[in-house]
């Protein structure tokens, strides 16, 4: 799955769990003509993390993610959605090589 937006934050890189896991995530804002726009927290684990390195607030990406589901380990019952990045494309290339949601739209399919 794909999603394509702005750069709205950057949370530095920080190390969790007894394994030392690294993590960073990123929001984006939706691009959309919309007047109110969704957005995204996405997370990025171990090597992955080297792909935010280069992003700078106001960029323009189309980021590629696995979402799952996990239940709380302290409370049974709660679910919680994960959204992890595995790729991303900056700049107006990203536009063009995956279409952003604004083209998707107008496609002429019937369903």
């Amino acid at each position: 799955m794909q999603y394509t937006g702005t750069v709205k934050f950057i949370w530095p890189k920080e190390t969790i769990g007894v394994n030392a896991l690294e993590k960073q995530t990123i929001v984006l804002e939706e691009e959309t003509d919309r007047e109110f726009k969704g957005g995204l927290a996405v997370d990025f684990f171990k090597e992955k993390t080297e792909l935010v390195n280069n992003l700078k607030i106001g960029d323009l990406i189309t980021v590629y993610i696995n979402t799952r589901v996990n239940e709380s380990k302290t409370q049974p019952g709660r679910y919680f959605n994960s959204i992890t990045g595995w790729r991303l494309e900056q700049g107006a290339g990203s536009e063009s090589k995956g279409g952003s949601k604004k083209e998707e739209a107008n496609d002429d399919l019937p369903f």
